[in-house]
């Protein structure tokens, strides 16, 4: 395994709009998560794995609101295996930063 970052401050182009943030080329192990917000207003995300063929699974994190100037750490993100030739897709609201890291096989 190696430890690598994954997503670094990365923004939805669009809002309201399912990203792929990260495609994983033989398994990925996500390790960290955030999502910043540096603005006075709130907004959402919800984050997705999907599989090597595409297919949309349920969101490992539901609609989740950061405040403003708060972060969230994703936690039910933690430790989930996303499969060779899948992808971590992430759909936002609003301007939050994402970054992640995890360890690929």
């Amino acid at each position: 395994m190696t430890a690598a970052v994954l997503v670094n401050s990365a923004f939805n182009a669009g809002l309201d709009t399912i990203e792929d943030m990260y495609s994983s080329p033989s398994g990925t192990v996500i390790t960290a998560f955030s999502a910043s917000n540096d603005e006075l207003g709130s907004a959402s995300f919800k984050a997705y794995i999907y599989d090597s063929s595409g297919v949309e699974l349920p969101p490992v994190i539901p609609q989740t609101i950061v405040t403003g100037y708060r972060v969230s750490l994703g936690a039910p993100l933690l430790g989930q295996l996303i499969p060779p030739g899948g992808s971590l897709r992430i759909e936002s609201s609003g301007p939050l930063a994402f970054r992640v890291t995890g360890d690929e096989f």
